[in-house]
């Protein structure tokens, strides 16, 4: 018997209650197990009993052996003084007594069927605990345990904005500037756009807004891009006018070397990214100061699937050899932009500013775009569940990664629904 099963028993009264007694005897009726407290302290807050006549309302611990009183100090903590019930599962010790607290031990009043469920998920050597099971249960409870695994990641994403924001000096454009910079970048040069925008503020970026050879001189030559010598005419313009920007405005470039290359698409090159970055500034400098109004693929895809122009339509990096005609961005690209800046950005807009439609916004804006199936959400979808966005893969993801990989079934609702059922 481990303490945390102990305790999610009790907290779902997973006990046979007839005929219940504590160990001095006295008959016990348990009204309300209370609430699980995931602090320190007492392990359950608000519970409620009844021990013979007398109803008590108050705290409860838990412990597998009731020695574990003593070998964890509670007897020396205040926190522990008003506990109106001890709860084991084997009452192991009678040297030790706690102030007008009576000890019930649970070892006889649990079904060994629910020990056996238990372990079997625990030491599972499968991916999913649960493999075989997790198909016959409520699909609603499935969603709504998943639409709680969809906050809790977007809670996650929104721990780096915050953080970027108190830089930012709670700037709202800045951060979310940020955000989308790093974006950009994708996973493979995420960092170098990220210090990209760190260097070249957005604010200077508006202030061009309305020239797009400007924008597109600001940022490939702050990346270290321009720093080469060009035969393109063109380039070589870039390369005047970044020159004099640079001393305008006291500009230091990144290293060329930071940006990767190789083994990517020529796509999902950075320099690629970087025009359309320059499109979307260009076109929809209100991006940046009302995301809401972009919380959907339709909205987000009318500002972000500019077709390249001039030099960008048959080339992928400064003085690369000339393409064939470069198309937009992909729906896939505007995807994943919408899931990883968008939506945490406006979840985290919406705490900031206790504003409870933006929260909802950024949980609706996954709806139309399409569910991700990679490794970790087929093991679901071979359980033979059925999905149909982007909202829950990301929760399968979240799911899978902090629960299913640790084996943290009891903190699961899942896996906690095998449990509970008869």
């Amino acid at each position: 018997m481990k303490e945390d099963l102990l305790q999610f028993i009790w907290q779902y009264k997973l006990f046979d209650h007839s005929n219940l007694l504590t160990v001095n005897k006295q008959p016990i009726h348990i009204l309300n197990p209370g609430e699980l407290n995931k602090d320190s302290g007492p392990d359950f807050f608000n519970s409620k009993i009844k021990i013979g006549d007398i109803i008590l309302a108050g705290n409860v611990e838990i412990h597998v052996q009731a020695g574990d009183w003593i070998k964890h100090g509670h007897q020396n903590d205040a926190a522990y003084k008003n506990i109106i019930l001890h709860v084991v599962y084997q009452n192991d010790s009678n040297t030790h007594a706690i102030e007008n607290c009576e000890v019930l031990e649970l070892k006889n009043h649990i079904s060994h069927n629910l020990i056996k469920k238990y372990e079997s998920l625990v030491n599972s050597k499968k991916a999913l605990a649960c493999t075989g099971q997790i198909g016959k249960l409520d699909s609603l409870k499935i969603q709504s345990w998943l639409n709680r695994m969809l906050i809790e990641r977007l809670e996650k994403k929104t721990e780096y904005i915050q953080q970027q924001f108190e830089q930012c000096k709670n700037d709202y454009s800045q951060t979310f500037y940020l955000t989308l910079a790093k974006n950009f970048g994708f996973k493979t040069n995420a960092e170098p756009f990220e210090n990209l925008a760190r260097h070249l503020p957005l604010s200077l970026l508006l202030k061009h807004s309305d020239n797009l050879f400007q924008i597109e001189a600001l940022l490939f030559g702050t990346a270290g891009l321009l720093d080469k010598s060009y035969k393109d005419k063109y380039l070589q313009r870039l390369q005047n006018e970044f020159e004099f920007l640079k001393n305008k405005y006291g500009l230091v470039p990144l290293n060329a070397g930071v940006w990767k290359f190789m083994r990517m698409r020529p796509a999902n090159f950075p320099s690629v990214r970087m025009w359309q970055l320059a499109k979307l500034i260009h076109h929809s400098p209100n991006l940046f100061s009302e995301p809401q109004q972009f919380n959907s693929i339709k909205k987000l895809s009318e500002v972000l699937q500019h077709e390249p122009d001039g030099y960008w339509q048959t080339h992928y990096n400064p003085g690369g050899k000339p393409q064939q005609k470069i198309g937009a961005m992909g729906i896939q690209s505007i995807e994943n932009i919408l899931i990883n800046t968008i939506a945490p950005f406006l979840f985290f807009y919406g705490k900031q500013s206790a504003n409870e439609h933006l929260k909802q916004a950024a949980l609706e804006s996954f709806e139309g775009t399409d569910f991700e199936s990679n490794v970790k959400t087929r093991y679901f979808t071979k359980e033979g569940l059925k999905f149909s966005n982007s909202g829950e893969s990301q929760a399968l993801i979240n799911l899978f990664d902090n629960y299913c990989k640790n084996k943290q079934c009891l903190k699961c609702g899942i896996a906690s629904q095998l449990l509970i059922k008869p």
